[in-house]
């Protein structure tokens, strides 16, 4: 009998613990990627910086192998106009970090800019990791406070003075330890994006790839004509009727 209760207690306990799993299984359980920032092109500001980005990587992993030639990035144009945008500041970057570029590819090595785009369902990142309003309002009463409660000056009216601009100022407070001291700030506004780009250039010599760099960025969904639809093709992107609600998995539903 004690045995039997002994252990019917360990089954309860272990069923109510998260990391008791079964010994085995028939297939290997999903995890997750450990959390990483990804940064979201908002401006053509943005597409500048990570041109400037891919020219130095260029220039570092070219360091040695130009030998006398140029490096030539073909403009071929009708492409989306973040791409076209990129292939101009990308030969700006490459010329400012003082790469030798060529205006035609006779006897230069070619720079590929190679792009794609991709759409994911709205509702894959549920649980994307950040510091909740009240951890962020808990720190800052704790900082406002201890500066408010600090003696300032024995001088008459200074240290009410001071408290009465700390208290004016609370809100401020509040935001900069919610964006500096918690690193709030530097996350984008608004839902994750659907949509991902992914961006390479890749230098070859003939047949030959001897560099090659890709990164990936969210992009803003709201712009999304200047990610998917190229220039001059009539492409405006298909028009769908939306007779579901896509995000409760109705039946019905159009994407």
């Amino acid at each position: 009998m004690n045995k039997a209760l002994h252990f019917l207690t360990v089954a309860a306990l272990c069923g109510s613990l998260v990391g008791c799993a079964s010994r085995y299984a028939d297939a290997p359980a999903p995890t997750r990627f450990a959390n990483e920032d990804q940064q979201k092109l908002q401006a053509a500001r943005h597409w500048q910086l990570i041109a400037d980005h891919f020219a130095d990587q260029l220039a570092g992993s070219l360091s040695g192998k130009l030998g006398d030639r140029a490096v030539h990035v073909p403009q071929p144009g009708g492409e989306q106009h973040f791409v076209e945008g990129f292939r101009e500041l990308l030969v700006t970057a490459l010329v400012n970090k003082g790469l030798p570029v060529a205006d035609n590819p006779s006897g230069a090595l070619i720079a590929d800019v190679l792009y794609n785009a991709y759409r994911f369902n709205p509702n894959r990142v549920a649980s994307t990791y950040y510091y909740g309003p009240a951890t962020a309002l808990a720190a800052g009463l704790w900082a406002i406070g201890g500066i408010a409660a600090a003696n300032v000056s024995s001088a008459a009216g200074v240290d009410l003075g001071a408290k009465a601009l700390v208290g004016a100022a609370g809100i401020e407070g509040f935001a900069w330890v919610a964006n500096e001291a918690l690193g709030k700030g530097k996350y984008a506004s608004g839902p994750t994006p659907r949509s991902e780009i992914l961006l390479t250039v890749s230098v070859s010599d003939g047949g030959r790839i001897i560099s090659r760099q890709s990164n990936i960025y969210y992009t803003a969904d709201e712009d999304a004509a200047l990610y998917w639809h190229r220039r001059g093709s009539g492409d405006t992107g298909k028009t769908l009727k939306i007779v579901g609600d896509c995000a409760r998995g109705e039946a019905r539903c159009v994407r």
